[in-house]
C-alpha cells in the first residue's frame, strides 16, 4: 500500500514538473508549433496622437463664423489584434498586427451640427527582436511596414461631406511583456507611425461648400484653401495589451 502511494506521489509530481517546465518553455518560444517556435493571441488597445491638420482648419472656421463648439481632431483610439510567432531562439519573432481606428469630435453652432469623424484600419506585420527575456518579462524593440486606410464624415451645418484615402507607411516601437503565468501575459508598448493620406477622394457631398472647403465634387479630391485637404494615421501611441502564450 505504501509502495503504489509512493509510486502515486512519484509519477504526480514528474507531471507536474513536465507540465510547468513545458510552459516555461512556451513562454520563451522554445517548444511550440511550427518546428521549435511558438504562438500567441491577444489583443490592444491604444491611444494615439493623431492631428488633423487639414479638418482643424474647417473646424476654426467653423468656430469664427458660425460660433460652432467643436474642439479640435488631436487623439485618437486604436484597438488592435495581435498575432505572435516566437522563433525557437526566444529571440526573434515575427507579429501581424491589424488595428481599427477612430477618432471624432462633435459640436453645434449657427446652423446645427457640425461633427467630424474619421474611421479606418492599418495593418502591419512586425519585426519584433527580444534582446532581454527571464521566465517573467520579455523587453522588445520592433519595426515593419503596411497599410492604412481612412474614411471621413463631416457636417459643417448644412454641408455634409464623406470621404476617404489611403497609403503605405512604416512603424517602429518598444515594450515589455510581463508574464506572471507561463501563459497568461500582459504587455505595455510605446510606438511612432508615419502613415500621412496626402489625397482623400470625395464619396458623397451636399449642401455647398463651407468653412474653408475649396473642392468636394463627387470622385475629386476633397480640397481646402485650394490644396489637397491630408488625414493622418501618423503619431505616438502607448498600447496596453493581453496576450495568450500557446
Amino acid at each position: 500500500m505504501q509502495l503504489k502511494l509512493i509510486s502515486i506521489a512519484l509519477v504526480s509530481a514528474c507531471l507536474f514538473l513536465s507540465v510547468n517546465s513545458n510552459a516555461a518553455v512556451k513562454k520563451r518560444g522554445g517548444k511550440g508549433a511550427f518546428a521549435g517556435g511558438s504562438m500567441s493571441l491577444g489583443f490592444g488597445v491604444g491611444f494615439a496622437t493623431a492631428e488633423q491638420a487639414g479638418i482643424n482648419q474647417i473646424i476654426q472656421n467653423a468656430k469664427s463664423t458660425n460660433q460652432a463648439t467643436t474642439s479640435e481632431l488631436k487623439s485618437a483610439t486604436e484597438y488592435s489584434l495581435l498575432g505572435t510567432f516566437i522563433f525557437s531562439n526566444g529571440y526573434v519573432a515575427i507579429q501581424l498586427r491589424p488595428t481599427l481606428f477612430t477618432q471624432s469630435e462633435s459640436g453645434s453652432g449657427l446652423l446645427g451640427s457640425y461633427n467630424y469623424s474619421l474611421n479606418g484600419f492599418t495593418f502591419f506585420p512586425l519585426v519584433r527582436l527580444i534582446p532581454l527575456s527571464n521566465d517573467i518579462i520579455d523587453f522588445y524593440i520592433q519595426g515593419g511596414l503596411g497599410y492604412g486606410k481612412l474614411n471621413g464624415d463631416m457636417t459643417n451645418g448644412l454641408s455634409k461631406i464623406s470621404f476617404s484615402g489611403s497609403n503605405f507607411g512604416a512603424q517602429i516601437g518598444l515594450g515589455a511583456d510581463f508574464c506572471f503565468l507561463p501563459n497568461h501575459c500582459f504587455g505595455v508598448e510605446g510606438n511612432y507611425k508615419y502613415l500621412p493620406i496626402q489625397r482623400n477622394i470625395t464619396s458623397s457631398a451636399s449642401g455647398g461648400l463651407t468653412n474653408n472647403i475649396t473642392q468636394a465634387a463627387a470622385d475629386q479630391e476633397l480640397e481646402v484653401n485650394g490644396s489637397d485637404m491630408a488625414t493622418q494615421l501618423t503619431g505616438i501611441s502607448g498600447v496596453l495589451s493581453y496576450i495568450f502564450n500557446f
